[in-house]
């Protein structure tokens, strides 16, 4: 693989509207659990209590925290939503 090919621009929107859409650079050999964890550390989102997955909003696929985003059709162009469910882990 290329260089040119190891990374994606995608617009991103949280499901909460907490923050604005933004346009992003992403790398595409990256779990969906890490990059969810980058991003909201970058935006200051400090709530990792809950599951997590991405929508791609434009295409309909629902992935998982465990998947690898090069593993599916996600390219250029396409709006992203960071979708949050609280978990309820009993200790």
């Amino acid at each position: 693989m290329s260089g040119k090919d190891e990374h994606i621009n995608v617009t991103l929107n949280y499901q909460n509207g907490q923050l604005p859409a933004v346009d992003l650079r992403i790398p595409i050999k990256i779990s969906i659990h890490q990059l969810i964890k980058e991003v909201n550390k970058i935006f200051g989102v400090e709530n990792m209590t809950h599951k997590y997955q991405i929508k791609v909003k434009n295409k309909g696929i629902l992935l998982d925290e465990n998947q690898i985003l090069k593993n599916y059709p996600v390219t250029n162009g396409d709006i992203i939503e960071i979708l949050e469910e609280a978990t309820h882990d009993k200790d």
